[in-house]
């Protein structure tokens, strides 16, 4: 039952998805927006693979679900990317956990 509680793992992969986004994608977006989005769905594929393995290994309940996306939110606002990618982020997230 105390396991359930345990959202560690979860916090610390919110966390290591939203720095895999910010260190791959440009910050000032001087590239094209049609490079941008070919870009932006190159990674998410990536990412999207790493969150299948992560959820192979990791039982995830309302609780860490919730603390994962939370960490992913945080860290991407404390990265100062912009309101409108990062709430499509995350909606992307949601979708996929």
């Amino acid at each position: 039952m105390l396991g359930w509680f345990n959202a560690k793992r979860a916090e610390e992969f919110g966390i290591s998805l939203a720095k895999t986004f910010i260190e791959k994608m440009p910050a000032d977006r001087q590239i094209s927006d049609t490079k941008f989005a070919a870009k932006t769905e190159y990674l998410l594929t990536k990412m999207s693979a790493q969150i299948s393995d992560f959820k192979q290994v990791e039982k995830l309940n309302v609780y860490k679900t919730a603390k994962l996306g939370n960490a992913f939110k945080w860290t991407l606002k404390d990265a100062n990317v912009d309101d409108a990618l990062s709430a499509k982020l995350m909606e992307w997230l949601v979708a996929n956990l």
